[in-house]
């Protein structure tokens, strides 16, 4: 996990600052290097050991300089370093955490990524875990924790309503050594286990993005046409377990779905993956209106899902719940290989909280009018074909 690259310049200040106590540095939060503060760390001449300098009491800065406005836009927030003194041979006084306050909705899933510098070089400075130079913290709808890639380890994050304290175990960086920090906010990089978020769990990653339309226009992306993530719905979504449910309603089940894929090779479709919201899109426009009350077949069910407010739940395609079902069992994802090996609902990847249920799932795709495809998450991840009358269970996923 690396920091942001592109800083803006630095400002010096050669004449003193006078001190004011509690004061706290308020600026926007701004893209690539948009914050930037000049700041003196102001210290007591005397300290004893073990004792915690500047707790609940800012750290002084000096003037700041803003650039570029980023997710917070007309909102200001408050950024507060605080530093301890550590009581080793010699005891020495460190950038012990920040805290972060008046954070709005806007930033909502976003990355927040602070860095430190001292006087004279652009390189930000480690400040936790022995090499670590940035602390990213994630904002998932207001509940803030340290991004889980690499170098996280030896970060806390305490989360409360519009504010965070991320606090570094093991500081590394010396006070007197820390002039000037920098804030910056960008898309969150989601991984799979993440929470997404639509409230349900990252299943599947594509960092080169792809497609998420059967003609990759508005009508059959949520997204514009390019996506890099699929989500998967929670267990309990439908207050409950999976729900069993007929692919099509009694009227339609001999009823071929025009526009819908057609996957004769289910499992090694990689231009399956994304179609499954123009699929569910076509299947819902043949069967009828989804409801709360009326939700009584597959596609209508997952359509009408809504969780995290999201509108664009849907029934995958057999490419989508092949990559499912291997991600509920710990198997490492490919669209050219059936869902074998494993144990269903593994935390390899995350899955442990999925509550999957050992049975065959339905898809939404069709193989004929009268058949469509399913996924068997317990038969050693058999793709095959029944009727659309019959039952199996439904889990909506989105992509994004």
């Amino acid at each position: 996990m690396g920091g942001h690259q592109n800083y803006p310049r630095h400002v010096y200040h050669d004449d003193p600052i006078e001190e004011i106590p509690r004061s706290k540095f308020s600026s926007k939060l701004f893209t690539a290097g948009s914050l930037i503060l000049g700041c003196i760390f102001f210290f007591q001449t005397t300290f004893a050991s073990n004792i915690s300098i500047n707790s609940g009491s800012a750290v002084e800065f000096g003037q700041g300089v803003s650039q570029t406005v980023a997710c917070s836009g007309d909102t200001t927030l408050t950024i507060t370093p605080q530093s301890s003194f550590i009581n080793t041979d010699p005891g020495a006084h460190y950038l012990s955490s920040v805290i972060v306050s008046n954070i709005p909705v806007s930033c909502y899933g976003v990355d927040l990524t602070i860095n430190f510098y001292d006087i004279t070089n652009s390189t930000p400075l480690a400040i936790f875990n022995t090499t670590s130079t940035s602390a990213v913290i994630f904002n998932s709808a207001g509940t803030f924790s340290p991004y889980r890639g690499a170098g996280s380890t030896g970060m806390t994050v305490a989360s409360s309503s519009g504010t965070f304290t991320a606090t570094f175990t093991t500081p590394v960086a010396l006070s007197s050594n820390v002039f000037k920090l920098t804030i910056q906010s960008s898309p969150h990089n989601y991984l799979v286990g993440d929470p997404g978020p639509g409230g349900g769990l990252i299943y599947y990653v594509n960092n080169a993005g792809f497609n998420c339309g059967a003609t990759y226009t508005s009508t059959g992306s949520p997204t514009g046409g390019k996506c890099n993530y699929l989500e998967v719905a929670p267990s309990g979504w439908n207050t409950g377990s999976d729900p069993n449910k007929a692919w099509a309603v009694s009227a339609r089940q001999s009823t071929d779905v025009s526009g819908i894929t057609n996957e004769n090779l289910p499992n090694n479709s990689s231009t399956g993956v994304g179609l499954g919201y123009n699929n569910s899109l076509a299947i819902v426009t043949l069967n009828g209106v989804y409801n709360a009350s009326s939700n009584n077949y597959a596609a209508g069910a997952a359509r009408a899902y809504a969780g995290g407010s999201k509108s664009d739940w849907y029934l995958p395609t057999t490419a989508e719940l092949g990559l499912l079902c291997q991600w509920s069992r710990g198997v490492a994802p490919s669209v050219t290989t059936a869902c074998t090996g494993g144990s269903l609902n593994s935390a390899t990847y995350g899955a442990s909280s999925a509550g999957f249920t050992a049975w065959v799932y339905w898809s939404s795709s069709e193989r004929s009018a009268g058949n469509a495809w399913y996924e068997g998450f317990s038969l050693g991840g058999t793709q095959n074909d029944a009727s659309k009358a019959g039952s199996s269970y439904v889990r909506p996923v989105r992509a994004f």
